[in-house]
């Protein structure tokens, strides 16, 4: 049966693919015109750029290197090109034939130089009518040292769901772990992402820009994306012939003595090597203790060493390029979380505080964890007309992941649990674009994943069979743009799980399969203001943690029970966005509403679980009917040259329906408001700015009654400060930024930060950046 159901896919897939291509030997009296926007200060590539053609409906936005295409009759044609925070470019030139353009776009002091916010009708976007953030530029740059999941927070709708001050995973409208399909470089992050502790193994250096789509985006990305994706994507390697380029990056924190040092290399070869192009990237992080306001945090130090390389061959219409990195980090877990009785526990959470002091030191003891994670990736494409595509991708993945108990509940020099995943996967996606307003893309995917595990049971060993196809096609029409898709998927899992009482190892074989589709459309009211909507029905098998877990999850202080007889989750996720934009001002409002039936969570039992290493906070898988409902809202306001002004906030409700009461672990309101002063030169300091900001967070009381180990925390108000200038360095302008956090130093605890039971958020934290960019050849010349 499953061989059929694949068979009727791929038939039905090379259909339309076939459809598809005979539709490219019309509009003959059109004519291509393609080029790359880029910053004319950097070189840098700018994705989601305007270019329209003036007196026509004609327009269209750059992908993600910065490409774009437009199908123009002959003669003369009138172009026009923006990007938010750019100057805009506009030109008439003469066409006869297919002929390339480009653009260079020069930074104006103008124009809002914020996050981004496509939430609109983006061509570039798989999924166009949903809400695409792009945090990029000097945004990102001030998120350099922190982790991924500290990094996203400054994304309305993203925050994060926190183990100690060191861990951090991204929550997007309050769902976070297997919900969010995470990229890397183009490659779908395969880890342990089940487990509450488990960071994304991704080192955020290696980004150019990081883009967040919030919403059910399993049309495309596969039944992980029920609540969104988030995309690291580094910089296009260059294509320069003949040059050399080299990157910077140190960072150096008060709070926890960080210090991270991170250096980039690439270039493009010249003459007969003409289209081979290289990167090399590293990092290394190292911190100590971090502290409260009031006291130290013992053993919450952290290690971690990270590789890239990447190099590709490009010509016109074909290309092919190869991808390897390697992130490996050590991470200490807080002393307080193991206690050695019931009563020893219910004592340190109505105390809420640890009750031994500790000092300083970079020393990693146990209990801690170890993760290594490589990714190697080969991806090529075929350009078979000017209009259609051809890509394939393979990936493999490897994670290991070891947890390590105290010596005094664990004599053993192995690790409590170790447990090692591999992943291979292929995708075939065929793009396509005509002159009538059509664009689409079809696509095949195939996962095969096996679990290693060793010592203690946490998870059982497995092997799982991933299948999916999809289709998503898009037409744009003068204000309109219209967007419908489909896709089905198909898991088959075989696990070996332990059975206890009986003292064996049972195998248990489930598939799971199901439908998702999209449908939206976006309005241009006027020029500067914009209106989409969006459907999605999405589904999620229950993963292995959901289905077998069971035993002590040590760090965490938990021990956790599985479910195996939980059912399919089915997400329906409507979405409404208003978008305005002008030279002065730009107002994006997101409304969203996702009911999810047989949603399953993790929830305390309201019991302890007494285990050889001692008393543990006890969970429970479960399943109910619940839905989520909120607004995202981003103001910026430029009411003179040299002063931003910004506003985010971003409100959620959650209910489950099964219990008429709340559902736990909803992120509360969170307010972010802040202002940039730009003072420019003075001297030898160039574009000095000033900012500060606020972060309000209230308290939850939306929780359900006798459902958790304590109750929800106070709100909590910190405010945040910068300060940034650029200064020649042996003539290379190097960028410097030192920015304080948490500046009145206040004490708080934070709803989502599963320690909270037993320690204080961090203290105050100044953190140092500098980055210097330089030339080391430049066609064949040294510098």
């Amino acid at each position: 049966m499953v061989n059929i159901k694949f068979t009727y896919l791929f038939f039905i897939t090379m259909v339309f693919i076939s459809f598809c291509y005979a539709q490219q030997g019309e509009n003959k009296a059109l004519f291509q015109l393609s080029g790359i926007i880029t910053d004319a200060s950097n070189g840098a590539s700018l994705p989601a750029a305007t270019i329209s053609v003036k007196g026509t409906e004609l327009g269209v936005q750059s992908d993600k290197n910065g490409k774009y295409i437009l199908k123009v009759s002959a003669g003369k044609v009138h172009l026009y090109c923006q990007y938010l925070g750019y100057m805009a470019e506009d030109t008439i030139i003469e066409v006869s034939a297919n002929r390339q353009f480009n653009f260079l776009l020069h930074p104006s002091s103008q124009g809002l130089k914020q996050i981004t916010i496509q939430a609109t009708a983006d061509n570039h976007k798989e999924i166009a009518t949903q809400n695409l953030t792009v945090l990029q530029g000097t945004d990102l740059d001030r998120t350099r040292g922190l982790s991924l999941g500290e990094a996203l927070k400054s994304v309305t709708g993203v925050t994060t769901y926190q183990t100690g001050p060191s861990i951090a995973k991204p929550v997007i409208h309050g769902l976070t772990g297997s919900r969010v399909a995470i990229l890397n470089n183009g490659v779908t992050l395969q880890a342990q992402q089940w487990g509450q502790e488990h960071a994304p193994e991704i080192d955020p250096f290696v980004a150019n820009q990081i883009e967040v789509i919030k919403g059910a985006a399993g049309i495309r990305y596969g039944a992980d994306a029920i609540s969104g994706v988030i995309s690291v994507n580094p910089k296009p390697l260059p294509t320069d012939t003949g040059s050399m380029d080299a990157e910077v990056n140190a960072v150096g924190m008060t709070n926890s003595r960080l210090g991270a040092f991170s250096a980039m290399l690439e270039g493009a070869l010249g003459k007969k090597l003409a289209g081979f192009s290289y990167r090399l990237q590293g990092t290394f992080k190292r911190a100590g203790n971090t502290s409260t306001p009031d006291y130290v945090l013992g053993n919450t130090g952290l290690m971690e060493d990270d590789f890239s390389a990447a190099v590709q061959y490009h010509h016109k219409n074909y290309g092919i390029e190869g991808y390897f990195s390697n992130f490996n980090t050590k991470l200490g877990i807080e002393y307080d979380t193991e206690v050695g009785s019931i009563t020893d526990l219910e004592q340190k959470i109505a105390i809420g505080h640890p009750v031994t002091y500790y000092d300083f030191t970079y020393l990693i003891d146990r209990p801690y964890q170890t993760v290594n994670h490589s990714t190697a990736k080969v991806k090529g494409f075929l350009n078979i007309s000017d209009s259609s595509k051809i890509e394939l991708q393979y990936s493999y993945q490897v994670n290991t992941r070891q947890e390590f108990e105290e010596l005094s509940f664990s004599p053993s020099l192995a690790p409590a649990i170790y447990l090692q995943i591999h992943t291979a996967a292929v995708e075939a996606n065929f793009d396509h674009k005509d002159g009538g307003g059509f664009s689409g893309t079809v696509g095949l995917s195939g996962v095969n994943q096996g679990n290693i595990r060793m010592y203690g049971y946490l998870i059982p060993n497995y092997v799982d069979y991933d299948g999916g196809a999809y289709v998503i096609e898009k037409y744009r029409h003068n204000k309109w743009l219209f967007e419908a898709g489909a896709r089905y998927d198909y898991r088959w899992l075989q696990a070996y799980a332990f059975d206890a009482d009986q003292a064996k190892i049972n195998t248990t074989t489930t598939s799971y399969s199901g439908t998702s589709a999209t449908a939206g459309a976006t309005y241009n009211l006027t020029d500067n203001l914009k209106i989409t909507g969006n459907y999605s029905a999405a589904f999620r098998p229950p993963s292995i943690n959901e289905l077998y877990i069971d035993g002590v999850h040590q760090s965490i202080g938990e021990f956790e029970i599985g479910d195996a007889n939980l059912k399919t989750e089915r997400a329906n996720d409507f979405s409404l966005d208003l978008n305005y934009t002008s030279k002065w001002l730009l107002v994006d409002l997101e409304g969203y509403y996702n009911r999810i039936n047989n949603f399953i969570f993790e929830e305390p039992t309201d019991q302890y679980y007494h285990a050889q290493s001692g008393a543990l906070l006890e969970f429970q898988y479960t399943q109910a009917n619940v839905f989520f409902r909120g607004a995202d809202l981003n103001v910026l306001i430029k009411p003179l040259d040299s002063l931003d002004i910004s506003s985010k906030t971003s409100l959620i409700y959650a209910w489950n329906e099964t219990i008429h009461d709340y559902l736990i672990y909803t992120p509360p309101t969170r307010l972010q408001n802040g202002f940039t002063y730009h003072f420019g030169n003075l001297g030898a300091f160039r574009n000095i700015s000033v900012g500060a900001e606020n972060i309000y967070v209230a308290k939850q009381t939306h929780v359900p009654v006798g459902y958790d180990f304590a109750p929800p925390p106070n709100a909590y108000s910190l405010y945040n400060a910068h300060i940034g200038f650029k200064l020649i360095i042996n003539k290379t302008l190097a960028d410097f930024d030192i920015a304080a956090n948490n500046l009145t130093n206040v004490a708080y605890k934070d709803y989502l930060d599963r320690f909270r039971y037993f320690a204080d958020e961090p203290g105050r934290n100044i953190i140092f950046r500098l980055r210097v960019p330089f030339k080391i050849l430049n066609n064949n010349n040294k510098q």
